[in-house]
């Protein structure tokens, strides 16, 4: 499901472009979403885990441009690390998890509190994403279609976490392979790597 940003936001002095509004946005529905069906501790985890992400995948154009980074400091305020900047963010996720695991209770709540996360962070992004840019009719109905139908279903009717996360995926996969830019995309990828995320908290917290 390529969507190509084709807009931007002024806010006051920052411009940003709509695929940025999209994740901040996401950010605050999923955390909301959260904080009402879970426990409170849930939202507060959710919340510190996208400040992680979010510092990591925007200070990682340090990795992938320092050279700019060092002739134009202010480059850090209007570029992140890409595709490399987001593995490295959701690397960084598992690894804070890791190092909290001690203290979160990750039973069988936590563990679906986790995989929702995941779950309604992507398909709300990419819906967001098709209805701030401009593209086609057929790539926009195809996507908000798909991932509205599939969050809905897999959210009620499946009750393993794992299981979910992994129909998510694939179904993800398969929309995106007849979509003009195929498997070969970035957005496929970091759906593989959210994947990853879910099946790392599980291990953490020893849930089968």
């Amino acid at each position: 499901m390529k969507v190509i940003n084709s807009e931007w936001f002024s806010i006051r002095a920052l411009t940003l472009p709509a695929t940025a509004i999209a994740l901040l946005v996401s950010f605050v529905i999923v955390w909301l979403v959260l904080r009402v069906q879970f426990p409170k501790i849930w939202s507060g985890v959710y919340g510190d885990a996208i400040f992680t992400f979010i510092l990591v995948w925007k200070f990682s154009v340090i990795i992938t441009d320092f050279q700019s980074v060092i002739a134009h400091p202010l480059t850090l305020l209007y570029f992140n690390g890409g595709t490399l900047g987001v593995l490295l963010g959701t690397t960084a996720i598992l690894l804070q998890l890791w190092w909290k695991r001690r203290q979160l209770p990750f039973d069988t709540t936590g563990v679906t509190a986790s995989g929702w996360a995941i779950i309604l962070t992507q398909s709300i992004y990419q819906s967001f994403v098709v209805l701030l840019n401009d593209n086609p009719l057929h790539s926009e109905v195809i996507t908000l279609v798909v991932l509205s139908v599939l969050t809905i279903l897999i959210l009620w009717k499946v009750t393993a976490t794992n299981i979910a996360l992994l129909i998510y995926t694939a179904g993800y996969i398969s929309v995106a392979t007849l979509q003009p830019y195929g498997f070969w995309q970035p957005a496929v990828g970091v759906s593989i790597l959210l994947l990853i995320l879910g099946i790392g908290v599980h291990r953490i917290g020893g849930t089968e």
